[in-house]
């Protein structure tokens, strides 16, 4: 089960068709001699799928439609970032492009690592998808603290024994703010200042603000929908 709103992935954040699970069968074969004094016989073998895959699990991301100008590119930079890192955890295999296009959009007291990525594999997998929305912007004295919301939707969903079972019934996820200023500030993938400013997290914290959780609570979609995602192929071995 994913922990959602903690910050100790740093670590994330965007994922539908009705899931069907059939046997698959193999034709029988025969064999009779020319003979005509030997009588034909015939065997068959039928198989049963033995793993389901899904695909790992998605996160979309958009933004507050309240939000405008400066405070919009701000909120849509910090809901995308979410975004990224949970793309990052979640992918199948370790991907170093993932974690860098992370890692290049956060200080370094924001970084994720290969670690982080395995530590996030490890218990009950899941698939599905989440939603992240950020809701607002306030302006503060280095940049923007955004609201950003992890919404259950299309919703996050246990695999076991190649079952898919709801992860939670909670609707929001997680909750928290995350602060982007426009720096010249190093990144967590580059400990040099950039030349020029750029966006950056500079502050990320979920699952402290009750406020924050507050806010996502009356943010969220409407129509709620959660639909299992189909499985990316089902292996089939005798039985």
């Amino acid at each position: 089960m994913i922990e959602m709103g903690k910050n100790s992935i740093v670590i994330s954040l965007a994922r539908i068709a009705s899931l069907t699970l059939a046997a698959t069968v193999a034709s029988s074969c025969s064999h009779a001699t020319e003979s005509s004094q030997q009588a034909g016989s015939s065997t068959s073998r039928s198989t049963v799928p033995t793993s389901v895959s899904y695909p790992p699990l998605r996160s979309e991301w958009d933004v507050s439609g309240a939000l405008t100008g400066n405070a919009k590119d701000f909120a849509q930079f910090a809901a995308e970032t979410r975004a990224d890192q949970y793309e990052f955890l979640n992918a199948d295999s370790y991907s170093a492009d993932l974690m860098n296009r992370y890692n290049a959009r956060v200080d370094a007291a924001d970084k994720t690592s290969r670690d982080a990525w395995q530590d996030w594999h490890t218990g009950v997998p899941v698939t599905g998808g989440l939603l992240m929305r950020a809701v607002d912007s306030t302006p503060t004295e280095n940049g923007q603290r955004i609201t950003v919301c992890e919404f259950n939707t299309p919703g996050v969903f246990d695999i076991v024994d190649g079952k898919l079972k709801l992860d939670s019934n909670k609707r929001v996820f997680g909750s928290g703010t995350m602060t982007v200023s426009s720096t010249t500030q190093p990144s967590a993938a580059d400990s040099h200042a950039s030349q020029t400013p750029r966006l950056l997290v500079i502050s990320l914290k979920f699952g402290e603000d009750q406020d924050a959780a507050k806010r996502c609570e009356q943010a969220m979609p409407d129509p709620f929908t959660q639909t299992t995602p189909s499985p990316t192929a089902v292996t089939s071995q005798p039985k």
